[in-house]
């Protein structure tokens, strides 16, 4: 689940509400949430780089705090 938490960490961090961000990538909330939660596998290369531009982050910024969160468990 590590790009869940990275992605509600990001998706607070940038102030807007999941469902903003999904309504930016094209998708339902209730995905964007099944991602958070672990439901679904990771996002597709186009989906992650989708959810990084609505937040206004690089991929590799999601590369790196993934990398981070696994080094910290």
């Amino acid at each position: 689940m590590l790009y869940g938490e990275v992605l509600d960490r990001f998706i607070h961090e940038s102030g807007l509400s999941r469902a903003e961000v999904a309504r930016r990538v094209g998708i339902g909330r209730s995905q964007i949430t099944d991602l958070i939660n672990g439901r679904t596998g990771e996002p597709s290369i186009s989906k992650a780089k989708a959810i990084a531009d609505a937040l206004g982050v690089s991929v590799q910024s999601f590369i790196d705090a993934m990398e981070e969160e696994s080094q910290e468990k």
